[in-house]
């Protein structure tokens, strides 16, 4: 049972899938130990999919286009004094100038890309991580709508 006292927190969040073949364009906090899909916070007013195009545009400078919708995730954890609930809404997304072959730089001070493999997805602590089978059998073909979720 969770301390009634802890703070509670609520993100909403975009998330994009840019693949290019096997490999899986995600984004790290430098110093951190793991990695997520980018994207970011939704702001009010905004739709879904143009979060992505503008957090696109704020981190690495290119041109996003929002392809498909992959479904939600919704994810907590513990963290210092809180509790995150974060709901995270996924798309496929394209972003023509990258590719495997070249980690482009960031243009945020605290984050790095890079590609990843759905064999390392373990290894480099993707987040959540109920999300890796879902990208695996995505990449794969199943097209199936997404609907996760890890809250207690």
């Amino acid at each position: 049972m969770r301390n009634p006292t802890t703070e509670k927190k609520f993100c909403l969040k975009v998330r994009a899938i840019i693949h290019d073949g096997d490999n899986l364009f995600v984004v790290k906090i430098k110093g951190q130990k793991f990695c997520f899909l980018p994207g970011g916070t939704h702001e009010i007013g905004e739709t879904l999919a143009n979060t992505l195009v503008r957090e696109m545009k704020e981190e690495i400078g290119l041109s996003a286009e929002v392809k498909q919708y992959l479904g939600v995730i919704e994810n907590s954890w513990s963290e210092d004094n809180s509790h995150i609930y974060e709901i995270n809404h996924v798309f496929e997304v394209a972003i023509p100038k990258l590719n495997a072959k070249v980690n482009p730089p960031s243009l945020e001070n605290h984050i790095e890309f890079f590609w990843l493999r759905q064999e390392d997805f373990e290894k480099q602590k993707l987040l959540p991580v109920i999300i890796q089978p879902l990208i695996v059998k995505w990449l794969a073909g199943d097209k199936k709508i997404w609907k996760e979720c890890n809250f207690e």
